[in-house]
């Protein structure tokens, strides 16, 4: 199969399942929480964004952007389309441009065998960057729809973004060797 198309089927599914469990298990457990407006404090999709990226490359990209206009638009079905298209573009160029600053330093994210040779200090610091620009694009967006001009927008953003990528990839180291099992 082409190496692209690969990445792509990948990544979709696995955004597409960061957001399930998180509309699953985490919205329920954040309760009365107006997570339109805030932000949740657990976004586990931000995992569905920042992984493969990180792992794939800017490959990963156009899967991630189909896959956020999936959820927002079909299984959330909250907000209007302008507001959701938006929220969605910045998360995605918050990405982009976090993997184009990185790849133009030189910083290495990832080398073979994906989670063993890992630099795991170049992740998390992608990780933190990422979840940074989003907060601050996000906030700032939030803040003119809303025309509430309260920071702890973008401070919920980044640290929702960290905990939920932090979670998935942690998740991720611990079932990797057992997914690897399955393959033999």
């Amino acid at each position: 199969m082409n190496k692209f198309i690969e990445i792509s089927v990948y990544t979709f599914i696995f955004h597409i399942l960061c957001y399930v469990l998180w509309l699953l298990i985490v919205v329920p457990a954040e309760g009365p929480a107006d997570i339109q407006a805030l932000g949740s404090l657990v976004y586990l999709p931000n995992a569905g964004r920042v992984l493969p990226v990180i792992f794939f490359g800017w490959q990963a990209i156009p899967a991630v952007l189909a896959a956020e206009f999936l959820e927002w638009e079909v299984l959330w079905q909250g907000a209007e389309f302008y507001r959701t298209v938006i929220a969605t573009t910045v998360s995605t160029a918050a990405v982009l441009a976090s993997w184009c600053i990185f790849y133009l330093l030189g910083v290495d994210l990832n080398q073979s065998d994906v989670l063993k040779s890992t630099n795991w200090k170049h992740v998390f610091l992608f990780i933190f960057f990422t979840a940074g620009l989003n907060g601050l694009g996000n906030g700032a967006w939030y803040a003119f729809i809303h025309e509430v001009n309260d920071p702890l927008i973008s401070l919920r953003f980044l640290v929702g973004d960290v905990v939920g990528a932090t979670i998935m990839l942690i998740l991720l180291v611990f079932f990797y060797p057992m997914f690897k099992n399955f393959q033999k």
